[in-house]
């Protein structure tokens, strides 16, 4: 027992940090689209462990597309919560995965294929996510972090591990 419970700590110390990658951002026709992946994030093993136990796994995207304004505050436009809940049910031996996009369920799948859920849990590609209406795309920025776990330190303070923030300048699509 002691043996595992210090490979489990090794295992999480060595483990890369998840980071959000490629995160791209297009405007067209008043309206901004993102593209992102998060990467790493299955790497700790509470994670998959967790997982595979039944228990949801819940990863979390913050989406915001913003003004940025040199020597003065920003300006805030809009904002997105992007919800990707996984279960397990151990008598089917499939994994459900919900998606939601600002508390509102998008979509539900079923996997088999671990290799195939964290796939879909770890890229997001959202078309015409905010409306930004005559905004000039060349002036607005998005930025993205990713929530994913959530537990308790001393059982009664909230405690969750979230990647930084990556932002990217929003570019004019090409028609």
């Amino acid at each position: 027992m002691r043996s595992i419970l210090i490979y489990l700590i090794a295992a999480s110390a060595f483990a890369a940090d998840p980071k959000i990658d490629n995160l791209t951002a297009t405007a067209a026709n008043g309206k901004v689209s993102a593209h992102f992946n998060l990467l790493n994030a299955f790497d700790r093993p509470e994670i998959v462990q967790g997982l595979q136990s039944g228990v949801p796994t819940n990863f979390t995207y913050i989406i915001e597309v913003y003004r940025a304004r040199p020597n003065w505050f920003d300006e805030g436009i809009d904002r997105s919560r992007v919800e990707i809940i996984a279960t397990f049910n151990s008598v089917t031996r499939e994994y459900l995965l919900n998606y939601r996009r600002d508390r509102k369920l998008v979509r539900s799948e079923t996997f088999t294929d671990l290799d195939a859920l964290e796939k879909r849990m770890t890229t997001i590609d959202e078309p015409d996510l905010f409306e930004v209406g005559s905004r000039r795309p060349y002036k607005l920025r998005l930025r993205a972090r990713a929530d994913l776990l959530r537990g308790w330190a001393l059982y009664f303070i909230p405690w969750t591990f979230s990647t930084r923030w990556r932002d990217v300048h929003v570019t004019e699509a090409k028609p």
